[in-house]
């Protein structure tokens, strides 16, 4: 069901893979609008996105890919002004994007863990 201007609109972080993927569909499926904050749309994640709009479609409801990094503050604000732009308010944000460091903390600064 397509979002009929009652429904939330709500944008899930780290939606290309996983629980975030996952984490668009319900709401979608309830009537809300859904945005998947998808960063290297075009390259690495250029499957997840053909399968959200194809999920889209199969089941009618209102959910899009939005080129999001969160490692990105310009990446970050450029999402959020695209959803303003295209509906006007945003009521929901659902952050799910993982943050990984690898290797032993000892050899990390608080300000690169933080990074």
């Amino acid at each position: 069901m397509r979002n009929d201007g009652t429904g939330k609109i709500i944008v899930v972080i780290g939606a290309s893979s996983g629980m975030g993927a996952l984490s668009v569909r319900a709401p979608a499926l309830a009537g809300h609008t859904v945005y998947a904050g998808i960063r290297q749309m075009a390259t690495r994640n250029a499957t997840a996105v053909a399968e959200l709009t194809r999920y889209g479609t199969d089941h009618q409801v209102d959910v899009q890919a939005v080129a999001l990094d969160v490692t990105s503050q310009d990446s970050a604000d450029a999402a959020v002004d695209r959803i303003l732009t295209e509906r006007g308010r945003l009521d929901v944000v659902v952050h799910n994007a993982g943050h990984m460091v690898l290797g032993a903390a000892e050899a990390f600064t608080a300000e690169q863990f933080g990074r």
